[in-house]
Formats: structure tokens, sequence, C-alpha cells
């Protein structure tokens, strides 16, 4: 009897897990900042690249294997643009973390076309704490982290429509874009 109901709860919690994986998105995200960012404080200032700090986000979240970096060569079922954004208030001691994005999919042939971006928004995030060169890339890491997990949420929440294969030509036009010095707005 208890073997029985064992087994039924298992089937259950496989079936819920391969659920949720036939329904996860496929997705590849672009990080819209390539410029060194500044944290500042009075009497000290913290330099960092907000690209390679995201990535470094994005690794620390494993449950997510399913989001890659945008190449061109990748198709999948959107494109996650995100333009992360930091600053520190020194009177208050908090470092406040924005992410500004926007999700899009291939739905118009033309690659800028207003229906592809399906979804923009803005998440925030913030944290008490003492500015100190030494540690500020543990706490820029792990607002990033805090500020993906809402993404992620967000995203799962969306139910992305798998029926517009996305390719990654977009992430080619945003490249070019961002080294072209070109302030588009965002």
């Amino acid at each position: 009897m208890t073997s029985a109901f064992v087994k039924k709860i298992i089937f259950f919690i496989s079936t819920l897990f391969l659920t949720n994986l036939l329904h996860a998105a496929n997705l590849q995200y672009f990080v819209d900042q390539s410029i060194n960012q500044y944290l500042s404080n009075p009497f000290d200032d913290y330099m960092y690249q907000p690209s390679p700090m995201m990535d470094k986000a994005i690794a620390n979240l494993p449950a997510y294997s399913n989001v890659k970096k945008c190449s061109s060569d990748s198709v999948t079922d959107a494109i996650v643009i995100i333009k992360p954004i930091l600053s520190y208030q020194p009177q208050s001691t908090i470092l406040y973390g924005d992410l500004k994005v926007k999700i899009y999919q291939s739905k118009s042939n033309r690659e800028t076309h207003p229906d592809n971006f399906i979804r923009e928004m803005n998440i925030s995030h913030w944290k008490v704490l003492r500015f100190d060169k030494v540690t500020m890339d543990h706490y820029v890491n792990e607002v990033y982290t805090k500020l993906l997990e809402q993404l992620i949420l967000k995203i799962d929440a969306l139910q992305i429509n798998k029926n517009y294969p996305t390719n990654g030509s977009l992430c080619d036009l945003l490249s070019t874009l961002r080294k072209s010095k070109i302030n588009l707005r965002h």
C-alpha cells in the first residue's frame, strides 16, 4: 500500500518536472552595456564591466541552463535584451540595481519591427552595504543575481510563444549599434 503511494508521488513529481521542462523557454540574452561603469563614494570609486558581471550572475543560476549568450548562429524562442544599471548612494549606503529588459521574438520579417518586441519591463533591487572596493565584486554579483531571479519569474509567467523561432541575427545588429556609439532610446 505504501509502496504504491510512494510510486504515485514519484510519478506525479516526475510529471510536473517534465511538464516544466517542456514549457520552459529556450532563450538567448544580450547585455546592452559595453562600457565601464563606475560606482563611487566620496573618497573612493569602483569600476566594473556590466557584461562580464552579468555573465557571471547568469552562471550562478544553474536551473536555467537553457539561457545562452546571444549569438547569430543560435535559434531560440526569444532574445532577452538586458540593460543593467547600478548606482551607489553613499549617504544612505545603498546599492541600487535596475534591469531594463526587452523581450524580442521574430514575429515580423523586419528585425526592427515594433511587433517583434513582445514585452518591456523594469526590475529593481537594492541592498544596504558599506562601500568597500575589495568586496564590491561580490555585492554587484549578488544584486545582479537577485535581479535575474526576479526576471526569471516574470519570464516564466509570460509563457513565450514557441511558434516564432528567433535566430540570433538581432544579436549582430545590437552589437554593431553598441559599438558605433549611437545613442538609441532603450
